[in-house]
């Protein structure tokens, strides 16, 4: 499942294949581009139906897709609840229940694990 996640932020295009420049465009913005183009490539692939916002049932979706490829299947509907539980506690600044482009941005910019970790993957 998580591949399918994948492969959807990598169609820049929405056309259902991916191609040439669709992997030239999105390694470009992964491996160069600045903190924010990289975030905002993140919050697309949580973004699973594309409307602006991640709810609370994307996030699990996609913690328990990335634990599914892990090979931790037993529980990880339960963990991956408690993950996006956690997550939305730091993301989620307006307590609405949903996650916006802008508070992803402010939320994980300002975040130090997750700034560094940013960091770290720049210098690769």
């Amino acid at each position: 499942m998580y591949a399918h996640f994948v492969f959807r932020a990598f169609d820049t295009n929405s056309s259902g294949t991916i191609s040439f420049r669709d992997i030239l465009m999105t390694l470009s913005v992964l491996l160069r581009g600045s903190d924010r183009d990289r975030l905002k490539w993140a919050f697309k692939l949580y973004d699973l139906n594309g409307d602006g916002q991640i709810s609370k049932n994307e996030m699990v979706s996609i913690i328990t897709s990335i634990y599914d490829l892990l090979g931790k299947t037993s529980a990880s509907e339960r963990i991956a609840q408690a993950h996006a539980d956690s997550v939305f506690q730091k993301l989620d600044l307006n307590r609405d229940g949903r996650i916006t482009l802008e508070e992803f941005l402010q939320g994980c910019l300002q975040d130090s694990t997750i700034a560094d970790s940013l960091k770290l993957f720049m210098s690769s």
